[in-house]
């Protein structure tokens, strides 16, 4: 069996089949003994006809099998059943006679069985599947939390009446909800308080923004969490880095 090697038949394009074969294949011994049986221009049919061979079992994921009808059939190169007899000769064996047509010679060894290509495809398939439903549920998520936050009036957060330190524990209370906001409505309110920290402050640390993000939770009915507020913080800065 001529083994894979790193050159193949041509750039892919997709939905196109590629073939990979060793850069030695056009001297390898059995093809060179095959097309001294074909006489002149043995070589290039054998060699023609042999890949065509493995271009069909993988297209049509016959594990190997080259049924009678396409090695006769075959307009790509002259005389095809008699270059396959001499493939399959005494001493060539590249293909090996059955009934109905040749089983190309140590096929599963370089080439992946039929079940396990359909397997991964069937994968791919329901993979393909789920992002595209992935993609519609969250843009109507995003419709969704658009539509929410629009409908909440912004509100001017001030610092004389949320910052200052004795003032901590009526902030802490009010940011006790009783909703645990979704991670993109956390996005949402921490977009806003970098607002009012840039605008206000100048400031747009976490600790400064965590300030804002607490009063507005806390205003919207929201419950507060430290974890989810880093995350959001975090989330909003790559994105103003990606659009800087």
């Amino acid at each position: 069996m001529v083994r894979p090697g790193k050159a193949w038949t041509g750039k892919a394009r997709r939905g196109s089949l590629v073939i990979y074969l060793s850069d030695e294949v056009v001297v390898h011994p059995k093809l060179l003994r095959a097309g001294a049986k074909l006489g002149e221009g043995g070589v290039s049919q054998a060699f023609h006809l042999f890949v065509l061979g493995i271009a069909y079992a993988r297209q049509h994921l016959t594990d190997g099998f080259i049924p009678d009808g396409f090695v006769a059939s075959c307009g790509v190169v002259s005389k095809s059943s008699l270059v396959g007899k001499a493939l399959s000769a005494r001493g060539i064996g590249l293909w090996r006679r059955v009934r109905g047509g040749y089983q190309i010679h140590d096929y599963h060894k370089f080439n992946p069985k039929a079940s396990v290509v359909k397997e991964k495809r069937e994968q791919d398939r329901q993979r393909k599947a789920a992002e595209r439903l992935g993609r519609k549920l969250n843009l109507s998520t995003l419709d969704t939390l658009r539509t929410r936050a629009r409908a909440v009036p912004r509100t001017t957060v001030h610092l004389d009446q949320e910052r200052t330190s004795t003032d901590a524990p009526r902030r802490l209370a009010l940011a006790r909800g009783t909703e645990t906001p979704t991670f993109a409505l956390a996005c949402l309110v921490m977009r806003e308080a970098l607002d009012h920290a840039w605008t206000t402050d100048h400031d747009t640390s976490l600790s400064n923004a965590g300030e804002y993000f607490k009063a507005l939770c806390a205003r919207r009915g929201l419950a507060y969490d430290g974890d989810l507020t880093r995350k959001a913080y975090d989330a909003c800065a790559v994105a103003q880095r990606r659009r800087a």
